[in-house]
């Protein structure tokens, strides 16, 4: 049974219809409390409302509250309830964690920049109206790119994506999920950045029935369909 989430509440980047929820970040977060079987109150946030946040140290999300504990950053977040609370753990010992360190940082620094540039064009507008001016200033200074000209060629970036998931597909015809027979965290890293692809575009970057498409599928529909819930890009306007 879910214990209670009357103290415990996740801040998650919302776009200007607050359902519509597209962080990888939170995402990964989202997935890591339905493993541990945690129930919590999402709450949708703004990047313009980092004081809704201060007490977290920083001005991002995710940001999980947890009683009285501020936790912020996805990966923080997993690490601490993996130390708070250890049954259903995240991570498979040290060499699960290491695993999981590794897929962490290759997705922020190589795939998310490639997604970026795959779905940025239909995610662009639905975007809170508050957020997109700090989001194309923050889009140039960390690309030397405007949004319009990152979402130019997104069938190009499709095409990386999808060589880039090879070796993730090649693992995956061993064993069910990144973390063998049922998912860790490693899966939920690499959902997560497809999880945001879904819900802000629709490109598509593997074949229907393929071996990730039916890992993809298979965590959609994990802890009670929770994932899936979220609706997809062809949802919204």
């Amino acid at each position: 049974m879910a214990d209670p989430s009357e103290n415990r509440r996740l801040f998650e980047v919302a776009g200007q219809d607050p359902e519509f929820r597209p962080s990888p970040y939170c995402w990964r977060t989202r997935m890591a409390l339905a493993h541990k079987r945690m129930a919590f109150e999402p709450v949708p946030w703004r990047a313009v409302e980092k004081r809704r946040i201060a007490r977290s140290g920083g001005g991002t999300v995710p940001v999980l509250v947890d009683g009285a504990r501020w936790v912020r950053d996805s990966w923080q977040i997993a690490i601490y309830l993996d130390q708070t609370y250890p049954s259903n753990p995240l991570f498979a010992g040290v060499a699960g964690l290491s695993h999981a360190r590794f897929l962490n940082s290759w997705a922020d620094s190589f795939l998310h920049p490639l997604v970026f540039r795959a779905v940025i064009g239909e995610q662009y507008p639905l975007l809170s109206d508050l957020d997109k001016p700090a989001y194309l200033e923050r889009t140039l200074k960390k690309f030397g790119h405007s949004v319009e000209e990152m979402g130019r060629d997104p069938e190009i970036a499709v095409s990386e994506v999808s060589r880039a998931l090879e070796p993730a597909s090649s693992a995956l015809s061993l064993a069910p999920f990144l973390g063998g027979e049922t998912p860790d965290y490693c899966d939920y890293v690499i959902f997560g950045t497809f999880q945001w692809a879904r819900v802000a575009s629709r490109q598509t970057f593997w074949e229907q029935d393929s071996i990730l498409d039916r890992w993809f599928s298979n965590l959609l529909d994990g802890f009670e369909g929770r994932a899936r819930a979220q609706p997809a890009r062809s949802h919204w306007p």
